[in-house]
């Protein structure tokens, strides 16, 4: 009996908590200190807010199908390979703060789980003189994954009203790939990853809103380690492996919990 090769996932997910949580402490510390300061009206003064979201969103990345073409004596030859994702639903979370009102900052993080799909098409026809027949071949495959995500973006506030504002936002990260097929050797992969996008507050009372928003994240794919397709080998031996750029889009819907006061202090007794 042959043992199929094992990949160890389990050192995987606390390093990816690990760097979450030494990411977040700085933030968790400017948290407590706007909580000491309550917003206060009187004065006249902007004071940072800060606030946490939790919600569900959707993982859309489209198919890219670069083909090239090669012309030789003997004719001319295709090669067109695909990468894409299933379709899939995550859960994310942001922690948001400002700094003016127009200005802050975001830390995003999420979770989803979705299939890289891959293929490789080639295809050789001969010149009208050439001896050599008409050959083609053609192979896919795809990498069940859990993908992490931890970015870090800066946010411009847009347009506001009493109860709604809108915000954009550009920033980078990491996205952690951890593949769940272990039979053709995949391993973990980390891509930098660029995250941008818009989005809008609707508030529902003095602490929660609802927010909806697009993010974009620009990336290359992982490729987990696995090996490119070689000539001459037949499709149980290679894996159609590509490392393309590509955009993830990524539409959410989220309930926004803010932190300290939300409006103006109460006035302080004078005593006679």
């Amino acid at each position: 009996m042959t043992n199929k090769p094992q990949l160890r996932l389990r050192s995987f997910t606390p390093k990816f908590i690990t760097f979450a949580v030494l990411l977040l402490l700085p933030c968790f510390g400017k948290l407590a200190l706007a909580q000491e300061k309550p917003a206060s009206a009187a004065d006249g003064k902007f004071t940072p807010s800060l606030d946490v979201s939790l919600g569900l969103d959707a993982e859309l990345t489209g198919t890219r199908m670069p083909t090239t073409t090669f012309v030789g004596s003997n004719g001319t030859g295709y090669t067109q390979v695909t990468q894409g994702a299933s379709p899939a639903a995550g859960v994310f979370g942001t922690l948001h703060q400002s700094f003016t009102p127009w200005l802050g900052y975001n830390v995003n993080f999420g979770y989803t789980r979705f299939s890289e799909n891959y293929s490789n098409g080639q295809e050789s026809v001969p010149t009208s003189t050439s001896t050599l027949p008409v050959s083609s071949s053609f192979i896919r495959g795809s990498v069940r994954t859990n993908m992490y995500d931890l970015t870090i973006a800066s946010v411009i506030e847009g347009p506001r009203t009493k109860r709604f504002n809108t915000f954009v936002q550009v920033g980078g990260g990491g996205l952690f790939f951890e593949p769940i097929d272990s039979k053709i050797g995949a391993t973990e992969e980390t891509r930098p990853a660029m995250v941008f996008g818009a989005g809008a507050n609707f508030k529902l009372s003095r602490k929660l809103s609802l927010r909806t928003e697009y993010r974009g994240y620009f990336y290359k794919s992982p490729d987990f380690g696995l090996a490119d397709i070689t000539p001459g080998l037949t499709s149980t031996n290679q894996f159609p492996v590509t490392r393309l750029f590509t955009v993830t889009s990524s539409p959410a819907v989220s309930l926004v919990y803010r932190f300290g006061r939300t409006g103006p202090a109460k006035p302080v007794a004078q005593r006679p």
